[in-house]
């Protein structure tokens, strides 16, 4: 009975890695549209698509409120700010992260959350305040860079 088990979680994760991929094919489709249509605006940031190896759930997700996420290629630039935009929200009780050995480019996100949400939301929302966040920020910098109201100095060889 084991093996049986066991292939029909293996099924599950075909389907679920299946139904990730036509995802990712259909948004790739749209963005190769969208940026033929605007290639005289490179202005705009393209919408963001993330890799399904890019993130992934560590140990027994079976509470939803109760989740660590694996972040590749990631270290404390993303890990602190991730934290404290998700920390805001009202319905996180704790969320907090560490880089599992400095040698190793991966971060580990812990998010435990109320019962009004679940940790997957929290970060999606936190990912999202993040990201307009730094977009805000982006635009401020750059309106009061086009003010050239600074000193700019010569570079002694």
């Amino acid at each position: 009975m084991a093996p049986t088990i066991k292939e029909e979680k293996d099924t599950t994760v075909t389907i679920k890695e299946e139904e990730e991929q036509m995802e990712l094919d259909e948004n790739s489709e749209v963005e190769e549209e969208h940026e033929e249509e605007e290639d005289d605006e490179m202005d705009e940031e393209p919408d963001l698509v993330v890799s399904p190896d890019k993130v992934e759930i560590i140990g027994n997700h079976a509470d939803a409120t109760a989740v660590t996420f694996c972040f590749k290629d990631e270290d404390h630039t993303l890990g602190n700010s991730l934290r404290h935009v998700i920390n805001k929200n009202p319905d996180v009780d704790f969320c907090g992260y560490s880089i599992p050995h400095p040698s190793e480019a991966k971060m580990n996100v812990r998010i435990q959350t109320t019962d009004k949400t679940n940790a997957i939301e929290a970060l999606k929302t936190g990912l999202s305040n993040l990201y307009d966040l730094v977009a805000h920020v982006r635009q401020a910098y750059e309106e009061d860079l086009a003010k050239k109201e600074y000193i700019e100095f010569e570079e002694v060889a």
